[in-house]
């Protein structure tokens, strides 16, 4: 009997720690701050499949610039200007783009992202030798910031092209990370950019 009721107990410790395992694994996965206001759009277009990128990547908040920069941070004499990027990636009605100045830079409004957002990537131009500095900013609750994660520096050249895919932290986000926002910064000459994606969910 002894050894029965010990049985029991034992698959009684089993099963609530596979079932608490199961659900801290579907919160982990779960949107960061899906209900804090924060955009959380699903990663449904394709945009960069022109560079054998076949990832699914969602747009960020007036990523496009035709807003007017709603929502970004601008410094430095950063401004919303005629012109679209000539792939016209996020649509063909698109018409302006951000300058940005050298050592001018812009920050995006945060959105909400994933426990395995992987990447983000933009289009960008600029004078010779200039770069743009790409930093990740993982923020908490009333937008307080958590961490900064550099994200590189990428020469821009001349005529418009993508960038790289730029990693994120993927799976180790900080303790209490509600959103994130993307900070571009000119480097080294005028730079402009356009068309800023994030992959919320790691997709390819």
């Amino acid at each position: 009997m002894a050894s029965n009721s010990l049985v029991r107990r034992v698959r009684a410790v089993v099963v609530l720690g596979l079932v608490g395992g199961t659900i801290a694994m579907a919160v982990g996965a779960a949107p960061a701050s899906a209900g804090l206001g924060l955009a959380c759009p699903s990663a449904t277009s394709t945009p960069f499949t022109a560079w054998s990128d076949y990832a699914n990547y969602a747009f960020a908040p007036d990523g496009g610039f035709e807003a007017g920069a709603s929502g970004w941070s601008l410094g430095g004499g950063a401004r919303v200007v005629s012109g679209n990027e000539s792939f016209y990636v996020h649509s063909n009605a698109d018409k302006v783009s951000l300058s940005l100045p050298a050592g001018a830079s812009a920050t995006s409004p945060p959105m909400c992202i994933s426990l395995f957002s992987s990447k983000m990537r933009f289009v960008a131009r600029g004078d010779a030798g200039s770069k743009v500095k790409v930093q990740i900013v993982y923020r908490g609750l009333l937008s307080s910031v958590l961490g900064i994660l550099d994200g590189g520096t990428y020469s821009t050249g001349g005529s418009w092209k993508p960038s790289p895919q730029i990693g994120m932290l993927g799976g180790l986000l900080p303790l209490l990370t509600s959103g994130v926002s993307f900070r571009f910064t000119a480097v080294g000459g005028a730079a402009s950019i356009d068309d800023v994606y994030l992959d919320p969910m790691k997709s390819s």
